[in-house]
């Protein structure tokens, strides 16, 4: 009965997840994410997530106030289990995003949010319902355990350094694109429990995350490596791994007109107190869309109920970018 806070195996999916500084750290200023997981399902009605978020960046194209803005939404929900133990959360985030050089930008968010946890009583089944072998439902149950909804408010808080290639004037082995960041969750450990008689409270849940975007000797090939660890209470998950990106059609950089269709395909691992799983992933991008599929391999001591078998993960995500005036092609225009 030890916890834990959702998560994704597509990471890069769920940024709200990872840390509030990165709301709006993204090449565009609209972007919206949906993601499915089904987690264990071989052995039985166990871990089901669902998210959806958005984040909409304010504030860009101001030579002279070279700060901008950006606030996100988010909606989760989980489910596991026969009682389906699981939470609902809602919340927003906001971020600034100071410029320290022409690449280089320091991002500061904060993220706040109502949650909702609990579990279907009615569904369980008590010994002191069974008369011999046949079950009664009438009969007393619980041994007089009262179940109630937890609900609580959320505050988390992250800095992160995010640097993006603007010219072609950097050293070609600069990164195209890294971010590296810090976050706690749960500041305020708001209490959570299913009994009334208990006083329990959230752990911290603090997380640490690391990518870059590389270029390769191969034209339009890039690759992607990754790192994401997160500590909550008693509980560790270290996320590693790499993807390649090959741009398959690419827009035109001058106007920003014309189509983009690239494919990424790649792997990472997940440990926590035990290697868990490896993380076969593919990724498809056309103009804004990028949708994302990706299959857990449970390679833990549980293989021996799941067979290997750990979870399938979709993500769709569409992104709006930043445009540029036809009059002027050097010059950002804020579209939307």
């Amino acid at each position: 009965m030890k916890g834990q806070d959702i998560h994704f195996s597509q990471f890069t999916r769920t940024e709200f997840l990872l840390n509030p500084a990165y709301t709006g750290a993204f090449r565009g200023n609209f972007r919206a994410t949906t993601n499915w997981k089904d987690q264990w399902r071989s052995i039985n009605n166990t871990f089901r997530t669902y998210a959806s978020s958005a984040e909409f960046s304010f504030g860009k194209g101001r030579p002279r106030h070279p700060t901008y803005y950006a606030v996100g939404f988010y909606a989760a929900k989980d489910v596991s289990g026969d009682v389906e133990l699981g939470t609902t959360s809602l919340g927003l985030s906001f971020s600034s995003l100071f410029q320290i050089s022409r690449n280089q930008r320091l991002c500061f968010g904060v993220q706040g949010g109502y949650a909702k946890s609990g579990i279907n009583a009615s569904t369980m089944q008590w010994g002191s319902q069974y008369v011999g072998i046949n079950f009664d439902p009438s009969l007393y149950d619980g041994d007089g355990i009262e179940y109630l909804p937890q609900q609580y408010w959320d505050v988390s808080t992250g800095i992160a350094y995010w640097y993006h290639k603007n010219d072609n004037e950097r050293a070609n082995r600069a990164p195209q694109d890294a971010k590296i960041g810090f976050a706690v969750y749960h500041l305020n450990r708001p209490e959570n429990a299913f009994v009334i008689s208990q006083n329990d409270r959230l752990p911290f849940r603090t997380v640490f995350q690391a990518s870059a975007l590389f270029e390769t000797p191969i034209d339009y090939l890039y690759w992607f490596p990754n790192i994401t660890a997160q500590f909550q209470g008693p509980q560790h998950e270290i996320v590693l791994g790499a993807t390649a990106k090959y741009i398959l059609m690419s827009g035109s950089k001058m106007t920003g007109f014309g189509t983009e269709m690239a494919v990424a395909a790649g792997l990472n691992m997940r440990i926590n107190n035990v290697f868990d799983a490896i993380i076969p992933q593919i990724y498809l991008d056309v103009k804004g869309f990028s949708i994302g599929l990706s299959y857990d391999i449970n390679m833990s001591g549980l293989n021996i109920a799941s067979s290997y078998r750990g979870g399938f993960e979709l993500s769709l995500r569409f992104t709006n970018p930043d445009g540029y005036t036809h009059k002027n092609p050097y010059r950002r225009a804020v579209t939307i």
